[in-house]
């Protein structure tokens, strides 16, 4: 003799394919929110690569071109895919201080999510200053 069939037959089943999506949707917000998270990594190296190279190219112009270049290769080589539409920003008077701010689209997990991260660095040009005399701008040294 067969058993008779109960009212929870196959609600195991349909459990399953109601919570499927959920689960799915919560690990996919788990890995974008350490996409986010990455790519917030990226881009602070990024400027602070950018900022030290500007830093160390001496008086004189072109250490936006130098920085620039600084600040694409570390996004290059540490996230070429983590960190998209990538704008590398001088920032600083260029003459006490420079350096970069980069700002990026973190790569989208979910669609329709999309997280912008921007960061900056900034430091001082390390120039010498005689003790004896007027204190000089380290543009005007060079000369």
């Amino acid at each position: 003799m067969a058993a008779p069939a109960g009212k929870d037959r196959g609600a195991t089943a349909m459990e399953w394919a109601l919570l499927t999506p959920v689960i799915l949707l919560v690990i996919l917000l788990c890995i974008q929110f350490m996409m986010v998270y990455h790519a917030n990594h990226i881009a602070l190296a990024a400027a602070q690569s950018g900022s030290r190279a500007a830093r160390e190219a001496g008086p004189g112009g072109g250490w936006e071109g130098v920085g620039d270049d600084a600040a694409r290769t570390t996004v290059a080589q540490l996230g070429p895919g983590v960190l998209l539409l990538t704008n590398v920003t001088p920032y600083g008077d260029g003459v006490y201080d420079r350096g970069f701010e980069v700002t990026g689209t973190a790569k989208a997990v979910v669609p329709g999510m999309t997280f912008t991260v921007t960061k900056r660095a900034v430091g001082p040009v390390e120039c010498f200053r005689p003790d004896v005399g007027e204190a000089k701008v380290c543009e005007e040294d060079a000369g």
